[in-house]
């Protein structure tokens, strides 16, 4: 019986040895007010990593929907105006990006309506590029001007060269070609 006490005893202490340890830990309220009037701010560390190419991308689609959405509010006509639209080009699953000036998107469907009802024929890109010449310059001259009036402008454009250049460079690293 003895013996039984004495094993039955020592897990009894252990564990109210455990509790009065646990208790003594936990600070009260008071002893928190004085911690807390007598540290030191805490520290803050910034860890910087390298971006993915995904979230380069996805950096790089919002800066040019930010210029582009400057650019529209502030350029002298419609006409003008950057379209950014989502396609997926022939045998692929994939959605493409594509922004373009309005002009030129307007003269592809005017070329593309032509030729199916034969009054034209087919053109391409190169073509319509060329035939939209004296608007390009016009878009060209709005672009240079916007970015000598307004320092943000030309801001957002540098970070958006240095980002593409991030993401070109990442992407040749990672698989060898742009």
């Amino acid at each position: 019986m003895d013996w039984l006490l004495q094993t039955m005893s020592i897990p009894c202490i252990l564990i109210g040895l455990t509790g009065a340890a646990v208790s003594a830990q936990e600070p009260d309220s008071a002893d928190m007010d004085n911690i807390a009037s007598t540290s030191k701010p805490i520290e803050e560390i910034t860890v910087v990593g390298q971006m993915s190419l995904a979230g380069l991308q996805f950096r790089i689609h919002k800066k040019e929907a930010e210029i582009y959405s400057f650019f529209n509010a502030n350029n002298s006509s419609p006409r003008m105006d950057i379209i950014c639209t989502k396609r997926r080009p022939t045998r692929t699953l994939l959605l493409k990006r594509e922004c373009e000036p309005r002009f030129l998107k307007q003269l592809r469907v005017e070329k593309t309506r032509d030729n199916r009802m034969g009054i034209g024929t087919q053109v391409n890109q190169l073509d319509l590029v060329e035939l939209s010449a004296q608007d390009f310059e016009k878009l060209q001259s709005e672009m240079l001007s916007l970015i000598a009036s307004n320092k943000k402008f030309a801001s957002s454009l540098v970070d958006l060269v240095r980002l593409t250049e991030n993401f070109e460079e990442r992407h040749k690293e990672t698989f060898g070609t742009p």
